[in-house]
């Protein structure tokens, strides 16, 4: 595994939050709501290695059958590959394209869900509406639901203001759902959950993410200073987070 890949980066990262945790009790806290029970296929975008898509997939879509997932890091990839050799999604065809979003090449068959967790953000609202669509007309079926975990901006946190010192895309949830129901789509349930997220005294492996998220337009010096200066204010352990239900 290379030695500051995505994969390793980001495994780093998660050890200064509680977000498995809270996403796990939001996935529970919609599952109280809804069912899917009926959803058969699905496509995620961003996963990462997947883990937490194959936790929504084991909550909400107890009868899936087949799982696509699209990411551009091999190292994440290789990840994946190996959980569904380990039947991690059991009863489910599970495959990886290796790709970005901006370059999928869409499916044959129109899928019941399509999944954006904590990754939407890093794509330009441009090719956010042509997939939004794209999903609308084509890919996805028609009682199908998208399901988007984002950032919320009207919240101060830490986060926030370090991505924003560090000039990352001001994009939040708010602006994704105008886009949402601008191409068509309405809403069905949003839920609100709470991340402590404390990077103070962030070590090189913390500083390496943060300067791989900005396209390494910033030298390690300006990323640790600017984390130093943001979290050693109080309450900057704060992210608000979204996760959103939606259908045509």
């Amino acid at each position: 595994m290379a030695e500051d890949s995505y994969h390793r980066l980001m495994a780093e990262y998660r050890k200064r939050d509680n977000y498995g945790v809270v996403f796990r009790n939001a996935l529970e806290d919609v599952a109280e709501q809804m069912d899917f029970s009926w959803v058969k296929s699905c496509v995620a975008f961003g996963t990462g290695s997947g883990e937490r898509e194959i936790e929504l997939v084991h909550r909400l879509l107890p009868n899936l059958r087949s799982f696509q997932a699209v990411e551009t890091d091999s190292e994440s990839v290789k990840a994946l590959r190996t959980a569904f050799r380990d039947n991690q999604l059991p009863g489910v065809e599970a495959s990886v394209v290796e790709t970005s979003l901006e370059s999928w090449s869409g499916v044959d068959k129109p899928v019941d869900a399509v999944l954006f967790v904590s990754m939407l953000r890093h794509v330009h609202s441009a090719d956010r509406k042509a997939l939004f669509q794209k999903l609308m007309t084509t890919y996805l079926s028609n009682t199908g639901i998208i399901i988007i975990v984002d950032n919320v901006r009207s919240i101060p946190s830490g986060y926030i203001m370090l991505t924003e010192r560090l000039g990352m895309p001001p994009d939040d949830y708010d602006l994704m759902e105008k886009e949402m129901l601008d191409a068509g789509f309405r809403v069905v349930l949003t839920h609100d959950f709470r991340v402590r997220r404390d990077l103070a005294r962030p070590n090189d492996d913390i500083v390496k993410f943060i300067l791989l998220l900005t396209g390494h337009k910033h030298s390690e010096h300006q990323v640790r200073t600017a984390i130093d200066d943001i979290f050693s204010q109080p309450n900057m352990d704060i992210c608000m987070k979204k996760f959103a239900i939606f259908t045509k």
